[in-house]
């Protein structure tokens, strides 16, 4: 891996400056500027915390994990990646009203989750899967970003079964499109198979 390069593998460690904060959750990538935007960190204190961190706090990213340039207390002040909207029985009754509805009880409260991915942006958990021109090739890893401008430059791709898996670099220029929850190239099974195995050698 280059240099300038930075290896973003979901699931890896993430720490503060301080200390380890977590797990990355997803790569959000904003597939029309090519550049990951943000990471979303899974919390080892509150596990089921998210915490939208943006790509200028990382400062580093390799094999031993990601490190980011702010402390442990800065990073828990970032925007939370899901996001809770209130329904108060007074809002559905409001509705009701609206459309001349008669409720054949009191409704309650609702509380509705969901995450706050940037609009038009792409959320990478792991293990979507990665489609050729003709047929599924793997599932993603991770991302290589260059260091100083977020640009995309490469998706980690994990290839072949659970007793002969390899991991390959496919260069962004090759990726088409994200849709329905896959990654799709725009070259065939066989040209990502003669990619080289990172691990190799």
């Amino acid at each position: 891996m280059p240099d300038a390069a930075l290896d973003l593998t979901l699931s890896a460690p993430v720490h503060a400056t301080d200390a380890a904060i977590g797990r990355v959750e997803n790569v959000i990538i904003d597939p029309h500027q090519g550049k990951a935007t943000h990471l979303v960190v899974r919390e080892d204190a509150l596990p089921n915390t998210l915490r939208l961190v943006p790509e200028k706090y990382i400062a580093s990213a390799g094999p031993d994990g990601v490190r980011l340039n702010i402390s442990q207390q800065r990073a828990a002040a970032c925007k939370p990646y899901i996001q809770e909207d209130y329904y108060s029985p007074a809002f559905f009754l409001s509705l009701a009203k609206a459309e001349d509805v008669r409720l054949p009880m009191a409704p309650s409260s609702w509380t509705v989750e969901h995450p706050t991915t940037p609009a038009g942006s792409v959320a990478l958990a792991g293990h979507e899967p990665v489609r050729a021109t003709d047929g599924k090739v793997g599932r993603v890893d991770g991302v290589l970003t260059e260091r100083h401008t977020g640009r995309v430059t490469h998706l980690l791709l994990r290839t072949g079964h659970l007793w002969g898996t390899r991991e390959v670099q496919v260069p962004a220029g090759l990726v088409s499109g994200y849709e329905d929850g896959d990654v799709l190239l725009s070259a065939t099974k066989a040209e990502i198979g003669a990619l080289p195995d990172v691990h190799a050698g």
